[in-house]
């Protein structure tokens, strides 16, 4: 169940609505509101497919391969069941890299529990929802949008933002370093934010200290930096 200072955020968009000033809240996606292990899988499997019959023993370790076992990269999760072929594991990365980024993929990821209900509770309550992603322009923008309306999160309801790297190349740390910008450019005040990277959780705790952020236990990618002990930790956003 998620963390009791969930319900704490709400009161406090609450505050800031009473200060007549506008309440923010930044939500990143991928392994935040969403979760990408069904993208992943679908990616892993569809590889398989075209690989099994020249290597058999590929399609049986990813057969015991499931939803949960999947991390943040498809190859270790497939060495860590025993398939170490090197020459195959190359061609799996590359095969990876082409579809993880693209719109048609973005459909299999799921959202994490409690998030869309959450969203709109915030939404709701008056907040300024400002979705915050890695994803990019040119390739992601319309897959990302119509995976948050076809799971039922607020967007085309006024307050709601979505930013999106501008291009692929970018860094997603400094794209959302430069996002700090734009988001202080409202003239509202941040309620809170929501990050499954450590590194970036930390980055928001330093810009917005009167925030309250949360830091979902979901994936993070590989030698991240610690998360500060100020951190929110929760794995969903079941209010309880």
């Amino acid at each position: 169940m998620g963390s009791p200072r969930l319900r704490e955020i709400l009161t406090q968009i609450d505050t800031v609505l009473a200060k007549d000033r506008l309440p923010i809240v930044i939500f990143d996606l991928d392994s935040t509101l969403f979760s990408t292990a069904a993208r992943n899988l679908a990616i892993l499997r569809e590889f398989v497919g075209l690989n099994a019959g020249s290597h058999p023993h590929l399609a049986d370790v990813a057969e015991r391969i499931g939803l949960d076992d999947m991390g943040w990269n498809v190859n270790d999760d497939l060495c860590r069941f025993g398939f170490t072929e090197a020459e195959v594991l190359t061609r799996l990365k590359g095969f990876w890299f082409e579809r993880f980024f693209r719109d048609e993929y973005l459909a299999h990821d799921t959202p994490v529990l409690g998030a869309a209900a959450f969203v709109h509770a915030c939404h709701a309550r008056g907040a300024l929802i400002y979705y915050l992603t890695g994803r990019h322009v040119g390739g992601m923008e319309i897959g990302t949008v119509r995976s948050l309306r076809e799971n039922e999160f607020p967007f085309w309801r006024g307050r709601c933002v979505l930013h999106l790297k501008p291009s692929f190349e970018m860094n997603d740390s400094t794209f959302k370093q430069e996002a700090v910008l734009d988001i202080r450019s409202y003239h509202g005040e941040v309620c809170a934010t929501f990050e499954n990277e450590p590194g970036n959780a930390n980055m928001f705790l330093r810009a917005f200290p009167e925030a309250i952020h949360v830091l979902l236990e979901t994936i993070h990618s590989p030698g991240a930096e610690e998360g500060s002990a100020l951190l929110v930790r929760t794995t969903d956003f079941v209010l309880p």
